[in-house]
């Protein structure tokens, strides 16, 4: 098996990447954790949620959302259907307005409605539901809320053994871009960052573009090609050093 040595330029690479991506689990998992301890204190005191209660997170999300700086457009918790006293379904989710104001998302939860919004079938609630981790979709457009192109990091929400939602960011994959473009190129080989689901996020080659189909990389590498697993695990990425030499211009 092929292995790295901790200073070489892909680790360091790796590690810097691996850093980003930490920072945001971090942002997600505080929502969790503060999702979870108002739903255990509502418990305590013999009731049960409602989307009443859940708007008392709104600071929290805020905190979280401001914190992502120019990256973050939107965040909050998504509630699992029959878990609150007075909604089916619910979400409280906000997002990024104009002048650093944070708006609520109000999506048609009506079924007799051809717009109606059935987060249960996105992948980014789907995934942490079925399987009980974090996961990182994207990029896709988020046609639904922004129409931004993003990615949506999401964590699984567990209270006393039971799952009631995930909480979550979606980030702006643009300015996302830019961040993880400025430790790629500091690679003297063409380099490729691959999601899970074979979707290119960043790379420092025009050969590759950010949302183009590369999982060849990830079945197949070319002869000299290095492939290395970020350690960030949930995310599920990968980092692709190819044979070729970067074009300094």
């Amino acid at each position: 098996m092929f292995a790295l040595s901790d200073n070489d330029p892909l680790s360091v690479c790796a590690e810097q990447l691996d850093s980003t991506l930490g920072t945001i689990f971090s942002q997600v998992r505080q929502l969790v954790e503060e999702t979870r301890n108002l739903w255990e204190r509502i418990l305590s005191e013999g009731r049960q949620p409602s989307a009443r209660d859940l708007a008392s997170l709104r600071p929290a999300i805020d905190q979280q959302l401001l914190a992502t700086g120019a990256f973050g457009c939107g965040g909050g918790v998504i509630v699992e259907p029959n878990c609150l006293t007075d909604r089916e379904m619910h979400l409280e989710w906000w997002y990024l307005a104009d002048g650093g104001k944070t708006l609520p998302l109000r999506p048609n939860f009506d079924r007799r409605r051809e717009n109606y919004y059935d987060y249960t079938e996105m992948p980014w609630y789907r995934r942490p539901r079925d399987t009980g981790k974090s996961a990182v979709e994207g990029p896709y457009v988020d046609l639904y809320g922004t129409n931004m192109y993003v990615l949506t990091f999401t964590m699984p929400i567990y209270v006393q053994e039971r799952f009631i939602g995930v909480a979550g960011l979606d980030l702006s994959l643009h300015n996302v871009e830019r961040l993880l473009v400025r430790s790629l190129m500091r690679l003297e080989h063409q380099a490729v960052l691959v999601s899970a689901d074979g979707r290119v996020i960043a790379s420092n080659t025009a050969n590759w573009m950010v949302g183009d189909l590369a999982q060849a990389l990830l079945n197949t590498l070319p002869v000299d090609g290095v492939r290395l697993a970020l350690a960030e695990s949930e995310a599920g990425w990968s980092l692709v050093r190819l044979p070729a030499l970067r074009k300094v211009v």
